[in-house]
């Protein structure tokens, strides 16, 4: 991991997190094989999916962008891997600006620019009865963050590039909100893709409940993977006197 350093993205790196997480999930088979059925015939348009979705919650300050970045001799920072955490619960309100602040208007603000965007530039590698299936699965399974879990970093969004995959890059973007969790008493929380079980255990997230493609008429019934899984704090140390 010689090189490999974590820091926050910026807002003009955006096309670039896009161009690779379309390349990360371009197998996949809610991204790719439900979204995107016409990524061959159109394999850029399907950046534009990430481009939008990201220009209006790089503004969401619940939410946390993390880039990976290789540096070369020159010290050219070249994103490798981006993960994108989200603050739950009452703690996620707290990192809100005051309703006074002229940053609130930046979110309203760019999905207004993001959906004449969407007008004018149609993602041609999409089904259009699909492109917003994320969103309409919400209601299936986002009571599973209730309870002693209504508090929790959710890892939102997780890619690595597919030519520097192996190099534990993602288990570094993963530790990253891990730890964040712990620190605050909190879980964490991921929804796994499919074949990438494996991956979030060995990282950390010890416990499987709920799955996010089930429940009658979810519009992601027909996607493999969606098992959510979970890192509850570990119990701090305290010396009785």
């Amino acid at each position: 991991m010689q090189g490999i350093q974590l820091r926050d993205a910026y807002y003009s790196e955006i096309p670039a997190i896009a161009r690779m997480s379309t390349l990360a999930f371009w197998d996949d088979d809610l991204f790719a094989i439900l979204i995107h059925p016409h990524r061959e015939k159109y394999p850029g348009d399907a950046d534009l999916y990430w481009i939008r979705r990201a220009r209006v919650n790089f503004w969401d300050y619940r939410r946390k962008w993390l880039v990976a970045v290789d540096k070369d001799e020159k010290g050219t920072d070249t994103i490798v891997g981006v993960a994108q955490w989200e603050r739950l619960g009452p703690g996620g309100k707290r990192m809100d600006c005051h309703w006074l602040d002229p940053r609130n208007l930046l979110k309203p603000l760019s999905r207004l620019a993001m959906f004449l965007h969407a007008w004018s530039w149609p993602n041609r590698a999409c089904d259009p009865a699909q492109e917003d299936a994320i969103e309409r699965s919400y209601p299936y399974f986002e009571k599973a963050w209730t309870g002693d879990r209504a508090e929790s970093w959710y890892l939102e969004l997780l890619a690595v590039h597919p030519d520097h995959q192996g190099r534990g890059i993602g288990r570094k973007l993963v530790q990253w909100g891990l730890d964040r969790a712990q620190e605050e008493r909190v879980c964490a929380s991921v929804v796994s893709a499919w074949g990438k079980d494996g991956f979030y255990q060995k990282a950390g997230f010890n416990v499987q409940s709920g799955c996010a493609t089930s429940g009658e008429g979810n519009p992601l019934a027909n996607v493999r993977g969606g098992n959510i899984f979970w890192k509850d704090p570990e119990p701090t140390n305290t010396t009785v006197g």
